[in-house]
């Protein structure tokens, strides 16, 4: 009994020394362990950095993309816009050349046509200088008292600049002129308006064509470019009115 004590002894310190290893391994796997989160946690950002960079590539490439297609849209748009005011313009023109036309065929048909011949207010004084001088503007009314209507054709005419018109007057002997049409001239210098006949026609009256403002006014202000002077109606036109 007394030599199994010390080997009982002996075995407790064995046991003891081997539990002394066995109690530092669970530190070094959690080093371990903690070094390999760290790891995944570095490759994981790397991963997400190189997917942020391919999305974002990929998206700024979509936005270019995008932009130039709206851009084409945006060119395309403009071109249908300016092809339908062009072509609203030639149909606005074609318009007024048929409205014109009538008006026209209405007075040269009518059995009391007049004409009256409008000048530049220099050119009686130019024509003893010089009498073929083709750079003075001209003009024609065409006039019919019947069909209430009159129509001016004008040659010679400085074109209009921005914000400027040639406006229509008659002017009587006695009173305040009346308006009676506004034009453009282009770079041809040429018009043919519509006039509105005045409600009274007295003897002496005569047309005014001047260049004025766009704004508007009551009286002439611009230079004078072209003049005529307007005769008393004719006697078979009077007589047709006091037959009505």
């Amino acid at each position: 009994m007394e030599q199994t004590e010390p080997q009982s002894g002996a075995e407790n310190g064995r046991q003891i020394d081997q539990a002394v290893p066995l109690a530092r391994p669970p530190r070094l796997l959690r080093v371990r362990l903690w070094q390999a989160i760290a790891g995944m946690c570095i490759a994981i950002a790397i991963w997400s950095l190189i997917v942020m960079g391919v999305l974002t590539g990929r998206l700024a490439r979509t936005s270019n993309f995008a932009n130039r297609r709206v851009a084409v849209l945006n060119a395309t748009v403009r071109s249908l816009r300016n092809q339908k005011a062009s072509e609203q313009r030639k149909l606005g023109s074609e318009r007024e050349r048929a409205s014109v036309g009538e008006v026209f065929e209405k007075i040269l048909f009518a059995p009391d046509l007049r004409t009256v011949k409008l000048i530049a207010p220099a050119e009686k004084d130019r024509s003893k200088e010089k009498p073929d001088a083709g750079d003075l503007p001209s003009g024609k009314l065409a006039m019919s008292e019947s069909a209430d209507a009159a129509m001016l054709e004008a040659t010679g005419l400085k074109p209009t600049g921005a914000f400027q018109v040639y406006r229509i007057w008659w002017m009587p002997r006695h009173g305040a002129p009346i308006w009676a049409a506004d034009f453009l001239v282009g770079d041809d210098g040429t018009a043919t308006v519509p006039v509105d006949l005045p409600t009274g026609r007295e003897k002496g009256m005569s047309l005014g064509i001047t260049l004025e403002d766009e704004s508007y006014s009551d009286e002439p202000a611009g230079p004078l470019a072209l003049k005529g002077e307007l005769s008393l109606m004719s006697a078979s036109a009077q007589a047709r009115k006091s037959r009505r």
